[in-house]
């Protein structure tokens, strides 16, 4: 209610219903939802809650220690993750169904200090594909699809793109 008494058009919402039980959270997030139709609000949902970045968001940024590794819209985050984090985050989701089993990567490695981080790629040594560049230098990101930004040395030839 204090983030709407100004009539602002965006609103950063952290974390806003991590803490809550699962119907009160559905609850506040159809209401955040019909606030955002009636006053025309763009939120910024920061979150690590995938479904409920799946039924918030049309757009969605993956980040990895403070870097941005992907950015597209939701359906091409959710069907064709391009970045190896997003992936492995993704293939993380528990899926309800016993008999739908899914076979996980689990990531190895160490993660790299938030706080004090090694020059490259942020992912570097829990990545599966990365080489002596990602160690020496930070990766740009590129438009990979439309409207589908990856940052990753190796992402066209990991993709098949």
């Amino acid at each position: 209610a204090r983030a709407l008494a100004m009539n602002p058009k965006f609103i950063v919402c952290d974390e806003p219903v991590s803490a809550l039980d699962v119907s009160i959270q559905a609850q506040i997030l159809n209401l955040m939802q019909d606030i955002q139709d009636n006053l025309d609000l763009t939120y910024m949902f920061i979150t690590h809650d995938l479904s409920v970045v799946k039924h918030m968001s049309d757009n969605i940024i993956v980040m990895y220690l403070g870097k941005v590794v992907e950015y597209a819209i939701k359906d091409d985050i959710f069907k064709d993750r391009l970045h190896p984090y997003t992936k492995a985050l993704l293939e993380a989701i528990p899926i309800p169904e016993a008999r739908d089993k899914v076979e996980r990567k689990l990531l190895k490695g160490e993660i790299t200090s938030p706080i004090n981080p090694k020059k490259g790629c942020r992912f570097a040594s829990r990545c599966d594909y990365a080489t002596k560049l990602c160690f020496e230098k930070d990766p740009e990101m590129m438009e990979t699809m439309q409207n589908h930004f990856v940052s990753c040395h190796h992402v066209i030839e990991i993709n098949g793109l």
